[in-house]
């Protein structure tokens, strides 16, 4: 019975097809493990990001948005987004269990390591402090980590992680992206060197 559906299927199909078939399974299966289900789900997701666009009306950051508190991993006390205004500022709310944070931690890793003396990286997350660490090691991530100590402003609320803010240096918010975007394009580099310059 095997064999005649064997027969049947591989007659209907050319070579390629049936190989995309047993892709297509392969990832099927391997999506059913918990084990694998993350890591695929971030590399599939990967393959598909895009650059940001900048977006078209204009909105300024006020005081009280300025004021999000945020704790700096390995300092005492709190801080507020404010000490990083007059510099552009990358503002990312993520966490390590998400799939698509997952799949745009390397593009900006790479941003960072290219504009960390020029922009304010901020990459905000409520998981605990050791949590974050062991991630970060575990893939050999370098830019600074932040734990969100107070309300989010309205301006940065959502339901969505990743969501990803790009504030210009006299505090225009330039860039609303809420899902996982390709931040080391060339598009994303040129915007950046226009905000510097």
């Amino acid at each position: 019975m095997l064999r005649k559906f064997w027969e049947k299927y591989s007659r209907k199909k050319r070579w390629w097809t049936i190989a995309l078939d047993f892709i297509f399974a392969g990832l099927l299966i391997a999506m059913l493990f918990p084990a694998t289900r993350k890591p695929l789900s971030a590399f599939l997701i990967r393959q598909t990001l895009f650059s940001p666009s900048e977006q078209e009306h204009v909105v300024y950051l006020s005081d009280k948005d300025w004021s999000m508190q945020l704790a700096s991993e390995g300092e005492e006390g709190v801080m507020s987004l404010a000490q990083f205004q007059g510099k552009p500022v990358f503002l990312n709310f993520w966490a390590t269990w998400c799939p698509p944070c997952i799949a745009e931690m390397p593009s900006i890793q790479e941003l960072y390591d290219e504009y960390r003396n020029e922009v304010a990286f901020v990459l905000v997350s409520n998981e605990s402090v050791d949590v974050i660490k062991s991630y970060f090691e575990k893939h050999g991530y370098s830019f600074p980590i932040y734990i969100l100590r107070s309300g989010v402003p309205a301006v940065f609320e959502t339901s969505t992680i990743p969501s990803t803010y790009l504030i210009g240096s006299n505090g225009r918010l330039l860039i609303s992206k809420t899902g996982a975007a390709k931040w080391n394009s060339s598009k994303m580099k040129s915007l950046l060197d226009d905000l510097i310059n």
